[in-house]
């Protein structure tokens, strides 16, 4: 007899749980599914030099959000991505990553290691700053 599943509800398993589910929407290009994860007033924030990387910059509201993260995969393909470490805890969480990004404009791959430091508001991100080098991006699309 088949044994029924185990869904986790609450606490800090569910929040594992769910950036897990977050971050793979994101590796996939399901924008809106990501930005979902956000609260509705929610900012995204890819620090960097908006001449370098047009995506640069806070992203207000879940709409805005999921329009950077568009923006993003028609500029940079995945190639591959891996989540390296994941730390959690009911107000905050850090995600490094590891990614190989390949430019649509210039076909140049290049890697990169990520750092995401979120606040969590009621089981949703209510900040995610993510730091990556924007320089070596911006090298990679041919803008320097």
């Amino acid at each position: 007899m088949p044994q029924p599943g185990l869904r986790v509800v609450s606490g800090l398993p569910f929040l594992k749980e769910r950036l897990s589910q977050l971050y793979i929407a994101r590796r996939q290009g399901k924008a809106d599914e990501f930005a979902a994860g956000f609260a509705e007033d929610g900012v995204f924030t890819l620090v960097g030099d908006t001449r370098l990387i047009p995506q640069a910059g806070p992203r207000h509201g879940r709409k805005a959000i999921a329009a950077v993260i568009r923006d993003l995969f028609r500029a940079y393909e995945y190639v591959d991505a891996m989540v390296i470490d994941t730390i959690v805890d009911l107000n905050a969480a850090v995600v490094r990553r590891h990614l190989t990004l390949k430019s649509v404009a210039t076909g140049a791959v290049g890697e990169f290691e990520v750092a995401d430091f979120m606040v969590l508001r009621n089981g949703e991100i209510a900040e995610l700053t993510q730091f990556m080098d924007t320089a070596s991006l911006a090298l990679l699309t041919g803008r320097i």
